[in-house]
């Protein structure tokens, strides 16, 4: 009969020690795996990217990021190279990943996929649960957990802070827009206008997302305060003469206006709560 082997601990202490040696190599390994490197081609994708990536990972954002008027992250996006959203201009890149939009080209997206590309698609932010979506889901993809829940965190707690400080009663809003556009329910603005604990004179009429008040349906509204949105303001338009009609401009005089510029809420960041505490100092009394 075989005899049975016994080991003494003396001659157990080698193995041990290669099995630990041979799971320290395997931890060091996945440690040094080095993060992926990002492509973005969404202004929206791009400003989570740069809030959330270390720098050296992302090879480029599209060049509306480094628009001031477009972006809050102009500063940030003018260190890396820009792109124009094409397939062509991401082949020299070899990303690990593309972050896009859902309204992105399709045949942008489609190329890609077909060239062997990783595509993430972000869908668009109309709540601060979507915000919080979007800043977990690039943290992920960008290997950056942690900053992610750093950046909910410090969002929630604004959050907090926000409704904390909702006045007693609610004033009555309207977003105008370029071009006599305002903002009704299911978007971005409309949340951010509610938490700040006003109403919103668009949305109690009916009007879905994006949507146009008539000048006499405005002045009949005769809201407590009119939001601007600042956009290109200093550069002549069509669209920003419709800011200049008389009737508006009188009612400005004896209405509050309070401007909040575009790039604070045409994409959901964590920085988009600065607009809900922007109403709420310039909207008291």
């Amino acid at each position: 009969m075989p005899r049975s082997i016994l080991l003494t601990p003396r001659a157990c202490a080698p193995l041990v020690l290669a099995a630990f040696a041979a799971v320290s190599a395997t931890a060091a390994t996945a440690a040094a795996e080095p993060l992926p490197r990002v492509a973005s081609i969404n202004l929206c994708a791009d400003q989570h990217v740069l809030a959330l990536a270390d720098p050296e990972q992302i090879l480029t954002v599209s060049w509306l990021a480094a628009d001031p008027e477009e972006s809050l992250m102009a500063s940030e996006a003018r260190r890396h190279t820009l792109n124009y959203g094409t397939a062509e201009e991401l082949l020299k890149f070899a990303p690990d990943v593309v972050l896009a939009g859902t309204y992105t080209s399709p045949f942008t997206r489609t190329m890609l996929r077909r060239l062997g590309f990783r595509v993430v698609e972000l869908e668009p932010e109309a709540s601060v649960a979507d915000i919080e979506r979007n800043v977990q889901l690039v943290a992920e993809i960008v290997g950056q957990g942690a900053r992610g829940e750093q950046l909910v965190a410090k969002l929630r707690e604004d959050v907090r802070t926000i409704e904390a400080n909702r006045p007693e009663r609610k004033l009555a809003a309207v977003i105008v827009r370029p071009g006599g556009f305002t903002v009704g329910a299911d978007s971005l603005a409309n949340e951010l206008l509610t938490l700040a604990g006003f109403t919103n004179v668009a949305a109690e009429r009916g009007l879905d997302r994006w949507g146009s008040l008539s000048m006499e349906a405005l002045l009949r509204s005769s809201p407590d305060v009119i939001v601007l949105t600042g956009y290109r303001s200093t550069q002549p338009s069509l669209a920003n003469a419709v800011l200049e009609h008389p009737a508006l401009r009188r009612l400005g005089v004896t209405q509050r206006t309070i401007t909040v510029h575009t790039a604070l809420w045409a994409c959901g960041l964590p920085r988009s709560i600065e607009a809900a505490a922007l109403l709420q100092r310039e909207g008291r009394p």
